[in-house]
């Protein structure tokens, strides 16, 4: 720092949970933490210099009849999904499932799959309104599978030369299907995996185009 050699900096967003309140800080702008070369202005104060280190601070009052989950994340979620894409998107799979770390692992391959190529992370806290592993939900998610498989192998089955048809020309051709159910805010990039899955299987001679996916935004 002192040879001036220091130039890094980051961001930070943080939460304290109290028993009546939820404060939130946000100092996401600017790698406010740090970047000490654009705090050396000796005529102004710590949070007056080109980039400032003070934090916006929200409290919200807690309500557990209808608080269901608090999310913290970072631009590589955000750019790909707005909060009412990611509250949405996070719900439903509460609906299916209460491994949490499950649920963040869905967020952040689905940003992937939809095109973010920013940095990812993310912390999910629930409360004693968040939804819980519904039957109903979890038996429309089988039957998107299902009809996600049967149309996967329909359009297989339709190729000429099957040597010539990778995993990308299939994510092209799934893109202006309609499929029942498709996770809210998720779409069908949150089904890639699955989709993957079922290619590997029908088309094994070809399943190292998979990666070529990574390529194609299913949004």
């Amino acid at each position: 720092m002192n040879s001036g050699t220091e130039k890094s900096g980051s961001t930070v967003v943080c939460a304290f949970i109290s028993p009546r309140n939820i404060y939130i800080a946000n100092c996401a702008v600017s790698r406010a933490l740090g970047d000490y070369e654009y705090k050396n202005l000796r005529d102004r104060g710590p949070c007056e210099q080109l980039v400032s280190p003070e934090p916006e601070i929200y409290v919200r009052d807690r309500d557990d009849e209808h608080d269901e989950f608090l999310v913290l994340a970072c631009d590589g979620i955000w750019d790909v999904m707005n909060n009412e894409d990611l509250c949405n998107f996070i719900h439903s799979r509460l609906l299916l499932t209460d491994d949490l770390e499950a649920v963040t692992n869905q967020v952040i391959d689905t940003c992937l799959y939809k095109g973010s190529r920013d940095n990812m992370s993310i912390v999910l806290v629930t409360f004693p309104a968040a939804p819980k592993p519904n039957p109903e939900a979890q038996k429309k998610e089988a039957e998107l599978e299902m009809a996600i498989e049967r149309r996967i192998k329909e359009i297989v089955a339709e190729q000429e030369d099957k040597n010539e048809f990778d995993f990308l020309k299939l994510l092209q051709l799934l893109v202006d299907q309609e499929f029942p159910n498709l996770p809210p805010g998720g779409g069908l990039s949150a089904k890639q995996p699955f989709i993957e899955q079922v290619f590997r299987e029908v088309c094994p001679s070809r399943a190292d185009s998979v990666s070529l996916g990574y390529d194609f935004a299913l949004i």
